[in-house]
């Protein structure tokens, strides 16, 4: 396997993803029931689906465009995780 600046970069970027998916479980450990679990839930899913996303390039054998609209899909999702959990700690 040779490594590539890209794989580089995605292997520093699983890194930092598997960091913050370890203290948010630990934090929604911490704080059961509520609306700080409920939002650590929600940053928890942002996390995995971004990861999923920067993972997307696995799918470029169906071809540049499904792999981008995937990727975007994804994305998306991810802020849209994040705008509900915003949008329920501020509803309080």
């Amino acid at each position: 396997m040779v490594l590539t600046p890209q794989i580089t970069v995605y292997l520093f970027m699983l890194v930092i993803y598997i960091i913050i998916l370890y203290i948010f479980d630990r934090a929604r450990r911490k704080f059961e029931g509520g609306n700080i679990a409920m939002v650590t839930k929600m940053i928890i899913l942002n996390t995995l689906l971004l990861l999923a996303s920067d993972f997307t390039y696995l799918l470029d054998f169906l071809g540049p465009d499904t792999g981008y609209v995937v990727r975007m899909i994804l994305r998306l999702a991810a802020m849209c995780a994040i705008a509900i959990a915003g949008l329920r700690l501020i509803a309080v």
